[in-house]
């Protein structure tokens, strides 16, 4: 499923015609490597939020899909703040910098608790062994 959702995401970029921006030779080459890097982040987390909610599905234990809706917040703060590198749109709001903000901590605050939330851990009942 993954696959097919970066090959989708892939399609629709080629159909749009979107390009990433890379140097503009104004002297900040450093920062639109460092921009493409975290919006890579951003992708990487996507795929690593797909990846645990497979893993959710099949454990069914709440500390994954507090994991997974970290990576998913993450993802979408990345992607989100690096957009103006694909499209011409260029967001600069201070209302978006604190959502993206509060999305940080939100994830982060989803991760300590599925650090601190214990696993329930099911133990089987003893059963009275019979002495022939």
């Amino acid at each position: 499923m993954t696959i097919i959702i970066i090959l989708l995401f892939t399609y629709l970029a080629n159909l749009l015609n979107i390009q990433p921006v890379y140097a503009t030779g104004h002297g900040d080459d450093k920062q639109n490597i460092a921009d493409i890097f975290v919006f890579g982040s951003g992708i990487f987390a996507a795929f690593l939020f797909a990846l645990s909610l497979l893993a959710y599905r099949n454990l069914l234990t709440k500390r994954l899909l507090l994991v997974s809706a970290a990576f998913g917040i993450f993802a979408i703060h990345a992607i989100v703040s690096k957009l103006d590198l694909f499209t011409p749109l260029h967001i600069e709001s201070s209302a978006l910098e604190l959502i993206l903000a509060i999305m940080n901590f939100v994830a982060l605050a989803f991760i300590f608790l599925a650090i601190v939330r214990r696993a329930k851990i099911k133990t089987k009942t003893p059963t009275p062994r019979s002495h022939s």
